[in-house]
């Protein structure tokens, strides 16, 4: 009965809670009828009509307090107390419009770009894989010394070996990234596949969401070839077709066919378009990839055996990877210290993204410290004129507890308001950094707002919240006349109080100098990049992806039939375009300039004996035609260019890069030496180990990328070799772009079903390169330019509170005989000691602080003196400006009216 009874008053009240107003005025005029009676019966027993009415008020205990005495029996007291402090907050906040706009934009900006970071940081480092116990997923990476060497693939072999002697991992697969030439009823063009084992989406953890994936029955020669879509590509270029499994997809090697649907789940190391079995390349079948120990083409991803860990993995891999160097020491030079690792496959996915990312998250989080700080501070001030009316209801019953309340409530409505238009600033944010995303991680479709980011936004907004109400104190019972005595401290608001203000304005310039730092770092690296050398003359060349030789399944023996018409229709191509007016040269190559290839074998000297421990030097394939060198810019050091007799059947030549003929030749001529190809692999490839005589050494040039090493290069010529690869360089005098479009209507013709690439001029592809880091560098300068901006209003309103407190005391000052000068150098003194403080504590924290940027800087040290100075001095100028503005005041104020004020 009791729990019955409790059940009944809790209904009571709250329903005595939604009756809201109708039931209060029914309440009010109830009362107001009993106090009226009462007044009657008064004056009907002799009372006058004062006295009688003033005897019925005493008698009901007064109207208002019986109103909240039954009030308080029939609602929710708590939640009618609340919803009074909003309504009363709002009338506050509306009654300080330039203090409310000023704290909510503040706040809305640390927040937003808070928000905006954190959505991509949790996309594509944070969040869990969509592969089932993705957690549990390793990915395995062969590495050496040298260039290519950072990320080999495995041989199939070695997955074999590792297959039968690590227990700890469930399950390996395997996949190799591939491109084929889609046909069908539209024009051709290049799709990104991957080749995988038919465990490949068991290890995974992955599932189709239409038909099937593939199994292992799908592996082995004379089974059909299939294909899985990934949902990205499904969408893209199929708009969603639900139809589409079971249909057949037309390559340039026959056709496949579609079996599912993939999950939305992102591929490695590149984005893949499709997932197909092995039976697509007959290169994969062969004995040569199954047997070759260093014919190394195979990416490797693993899943833990139940109840082992990664460390458990570790040890037995290594062990494994031991054991084979033992086994098979030719096929693991000593001295390029070969070495594997187990990487959680999350982590591999957010490597490359992994340090930018959370650079721009900490710079967001300083941009939200001085906001954060800005407002306490803004804060402060209001509430040193607030303290009178604080007192006064503190006097009348309210409590600390509930004024902390109030004090809560307010400033949740502040933060919440700027956490909302927040939000609305990072819509615009997470499209932006997409973009960045994209070019580090496959991950970035993933990217979005959802209720974990705008969870993330209410825990930052709350946060920000509690912290400005607890800054302020409060009076207790016992001390308001010591508060009210305490008139001086409602103007200056006290010692301990200045302080903070002053200490957090302080904070505000180091972390600004901090962020400055940062980005001056990162505009000084994209400076250095873009004037690096990249040894070509980049004016007016236009480069064309164009690969008329498909290596179709990776027959070499079907390929070599190609070679001849798809020569043929280079020279075709060649010819065209050098007809073009203003065309000055048109070279065809294996690569196009500045992304240089992903090929590189080890090569040997004539007469060279490598010392104890010099590792196998090695160099990347690169086959060019007579015109290829001058139409792209390379310059030709020694020797000749190749030549129109340089065909098959003539003597092999070469034309090396100065970073090889260093390597190889060091103080000595290259030219009429030979070199040669060398290594096991080389037996699975079109090209032979023989001797060729080097004729030329060119420049080098920054195809790695232009914050990397030279790579070395070995050039064939064009028609010796495979025509494959197929870049067309196309050097103009004058104009190139509008060179471009006739172009490549003369490679559509000639060859109509080749799939283009993208057709760029040089300088565009440079300027490509550059734009992560001139993103970067954008990105962080903003946060910074901000920050500095926010640090500028905090040391503005500290001072302005300053002057405005101590307006008496500059009226004396100024009575007494100083001047205006004067009254400007004691402001600026003032100011002067913060801004020098914090440009200290900056300087300091941006030297411990930089060297995390180590990885993201080219050209210019973490600790740059001139970058350095620079930010000090762009703080001192903004810094000197914004005590200027304060200064002017006090230095206008009028003595007479000051000290009658």
């Amino acid at each position: 009965m009791a729990v019955v009874g409790w059940i009944r008053v809790a209904l009571a009240r709250v329903a005595g809670f939604f009756s809201g107003s109708r039931r209060d005025d029914d309440l009010q005029e109830e009362l107001r009828a009993h106090v009226e009676m009462a007044t009657a019966e008064n004056i009907r027993r002799g009372m006058d009509a004062d006295a009688a009415r003033r005897a019925a008020m005493l008698e009901s205990g007064g109207v208002t307090q019986a109103a909240e005495a039954v009030r308080d029996r029939r609602g929710l007291p708590w939640l009618d107390g609340i919803v009074a402090d909003v309504k009363y907050a709002a009338r506050s906040l509306r009654h300080s419009r330039a203090f409310t706009s000023v704290v909510i934009i503040t706040l809305a900006l640390g927040i937003g770009a808070n928000t905006a970071i954190f959505s991509v940081v949790r996309a594509v480092l944070l969040k869990p894989l969509p592969h089932r116990d993705g957690d549990r997923l390793v990915y395995l990476r062969q590495s050496m010394d040298g260039p290519g060497g950072e990320n080999l693939n495995f041989s199939v072999p070695e997955v074999t070996d590792f297959r039968g002697g690590v227990k700890s991992l469930g399950g390996i697969a395997e996949y190799s990234t591939w491109t084929i030439t889609m046909r069908g009823d539209r024009e051709a063009e290049r799709v990104n596949v991957g080749l995988v084992t038919g465990n490949y989406f068991e290890v995974m953890g992955l599932s189709p969401i239409l038909g099937r994936v593939t199994r292992p029955s799908d592996d082995g020669p004379g089974v059909p070839a299939v294909m899985v879509l990934t949902h990205e590509f499904w969408m893209k270029r199929f708009g969603g077709d639900t139809s589409i499994v079971g249909k057949q997809i037309k390559t340039e090697t026959g056709s496949a066919t579609v079996i599912g649907v993939l999950q939305p789940a992102p591929t490695f190391p590149t984005r893949m378009d499709a997932l197909m079995n092995m039976v697509v390349s007959k290169h994969h079948l062969s004995a040569q990839m199954v047997q070759g120990r260093t014919h190394r083409m195979t990416e490797v991803v693993a899943r833990l055996a139940s109840g082992s860990s990664l460390e458990q993995a570790r040890t037995e891999v290594n062990a494994v990877y031991a054991r084979m160097q033992g086994d098979h020491k030719d096929s693991y030079d000593p001295n390029s210290h070969y070495r594997v690792a187990v990487i959680p496959f999350k982590v591999a996915l957010g490597e490359r993204a992994r340090l930018t990312l959370w650079l721009l998250m900490a710079a967001a989080a300083f941009v939200l410290i001085i906001s954060a700080a800005n407002v306490v501070n803004l804060t402060l001030m209001r509430g040193v004129r607030r303290e009178q009316e604080l007192v006064v209801r503190a006097a009348l019953g309210a409590g600390v507890l509930r004024l902390r309340r109030l004090m809560v409530v307010e400033n949740l409505l502040l933060t919440l308001t700027g956490a909302a238009l927040g939000v609305v600033f990072a819509v615009g944010g997470v499209r932006l950094l997409t973009s960045l995303a994209q070019r580090y991680s496959t991950r970035s479709n993933e990217i979005r707002l959802d209720f974990a980011v705008l969870g993330f936004a209410l825990a930052l907004s709350t946060g920000v919240a509690l912290l400005l109400s607890f800054v302020a104190s409060l009076p207790k019972e016992g001390t308001f006349g010591s508060w009210i005595a305490a008139g001086a401290r409602r103007t200056t608001g006290g010692v301990r109080r200045q302080r903070l203000q002053r200490g957090l304005v302080v904070a505000q310039i180091a972390v600004s100098v901090v962020l400055l730092a940062g980005a001056g770092l990162l505009t000084r690296t994209m400076v250095q990049l873009s004037e690096v050398n990249t040894g070509l003359k980049t004016e007016q060349v236009l480069a064309i992806p164009a690969q008329l030789l498909s290596l179709g399944d990776g027959d070499f023996s079907r390929v070599m039939q190609g070679d001849a018409a798809a020569k043929e229709g280079y020279d075709r191509i060649s010819r065209e375009i050098r007809a073009l007016p203003g065309v000055v040269a048109v070279g065809v190559g294996s690569t196009i300039p500045l992304r240089g290839g992903d090929v590189g074998f080890e090569v040997k000297a004539e007469g060279k004996v490598l010392a104890v421990g010099e590792a196998v030097p090695r160099a990347e394939v690169r086959t060019a035609d007579p015109e290829y060198f001058h139409a792209a810019g390379i310059p030709l050091l020694k020797g000749r260019s190749f030549a129109a007799t340089d065909r098959r059947g003539a003597g092999s030549v070469v034309v090396i890069n100065q970073a090889l003929a260093d390597k190889l030749f060091r103080g000595q001529d290259p030219v009429g030496k030979r070199v040669a190809w060398t290594g096991d692999v080389l037996r699975f490839t079109p090209f032979s180990g023989d001797w060729r005589t080097i004729v030329g050494v060119v420049g080098n040039t920054r195809d790695g990328g232009l914050d990397a090493e030279y790579p070395p290069a070995m050039y064939m010529p064009f028609a010796q070799e495979l025509a494959i690869g197929g870049g067309i360089v196309v050097r103009a005098d004058s104009n190139i772009a509008a060179l471009t479009a006739a172009a490549t209507r003369i490679v559509r013709a000639i060859a109509p079903t080749v799939p283009l690439g993208q057709v760029m001029t040089i300088a565009e592809i440079k300027s490509q390169a550059l734009s992560p880091r001139r993103l970067n560098a954008a990105l962080v300068s903003s946060f910074g330019m901000l920050a500095v901006i926010i640090a500028a209003v905090g040391i503005a309103g500290v001072l302005a509170f300053s002057v405005s407190a101590r307006t008496n005391e500059i009226g004396v000052r100024m009575s007494l005989g100083a001047d205006s000068g004067r009254v400007q150098r004691m402001i600026l003194g003032e100011g002067g000691v913060l801004l020098v403080s914090g440009l200290v504590l900056g300087v300091v924290g941006a030297f411990f602080g930089a060297g995390v940027m180590r990885g993201l800087l080219f050209g210019v040290a973490p600790h740059d003196p001139a970058t350095f100075a620079g930010v000090a001095l762009l703080m001192s100028l903004i810094g000197v400006v914004a005590c200027w503005i304060p200064a002017l005041r006090a230095a206008r104020i009028d003595p007479a009216i000051a000290m009658r004020a």
